[in-house]
């Protein structure tokens, strides 16, 4: 199954110290305000689901971002090097059974994955039928998405890839999924607590003017499920009623004899 090919980017970020650098940024301010905005992006979705199982995917040490789920039993995995997870391991070869979790999260995986196509096949192997994988990503047409052309080098919270949320799109429906929807937040800049007060006009204008568009967003897509297909049964049919042709003027003769 070939996935389509990834976008050519003028940075390196296969490079493991992007992932470290960006999981140190998450404990500063602006890293902790757009956490937070996730996790209210992410908790209203969360709360709706049913099932058993859900594992969360983390590029760095583990964020607590399945709180809010109401499944009972739940796992998290990162790599080596970070903490804050019950498992490390390559998330391009997750310990988990084929078609076993109901829900499943990439926090920020797809941005700092060194071979996302790999780690998305492995996390849509792991998902059973009709269960949801949830994406949560950095939008590359946001405030964000535009400033880390000029930034990117003094923050490394913006290193990453930025996927669109249609290319997701493709590759989910190549790998049998579903999207069911997509929300969006956290339209300020990520600055100090007091540079985003100073900034506060622009989270109103965002979730007004372009609300699809926040630096970060949740998309959400549901594993098609095998349709069954009736085989014809092999039991003897009943056979038909027999219909003998009579010609037509041999009939019509008949009824003038009698």
């Amino acid at each position: 199954m070939q996935l389509p090919p990834l976008n050519r980017i003028s940075y390196n970020a296969s490079s493991p110290e992007l992932g470290r650098n960006f999981d140190n940024w998450l404990d500063s301010e602006p890293g902790q305000a757009l956490l937070a905005a996730e996790r209210a992006m992410l908790g209203e979705w969360l709360r709706s689901q049913a099932g058993q199982r859900a594992v969360a995917l983390y590029s760095g040490s583990g964020r607590d971002m399945l709180a809010e789920s109401p499944l009972p039993w739940q796992t998290s995995i990162s790599t080596e090097g970070f903490g804050g997870t019950r498992v490390r391991a390559r998330l391009e070869l997750l310990p988990l059974a084929k078609a076993s979790v109901d829900l499943l999260l990439l926090h920020h995986v797809m941005d700092f994955s060194h071979d996302p196509h790999q780690v998305l096949r492995e996390a849509t192997r792991s998902i059973a039928p009709g269960g949801k994988v949830a994406i949560i990503g950095f939008h590359p047409i946001s405030l964000m998405g535009l400033a880390r052309w000029f930034f990117w080098r003094k923050r490394p919270g913006w290193s990453g890839r930025f996927y669109r949320p249609t290319r997701l799109t493709d590759w989910l429906q190549v790998l049998g999924f579903e999207v069911d929807g997509m929300a969006s937040g956290f339209y300020t800049m990520p600055l100090s607590d007091r540079g985003r007060e100073r900034l506060g006009l622009l989270e109103w204008l965002g979730s007004l003017l372009w609300p699809r568009h926040g630096n970060a967003y949740l998309l959400v897509a549901r594993k098609r499920a095998g349709i069954a297909k009736l085989l014809p049964s092999r039991q003897h049919k009943v056979p038909r009623n027999t219909v003998v042709p009579v010609p037509v003027a041999r009939w019509g003769q008949q009824n003038k004899e009698s």
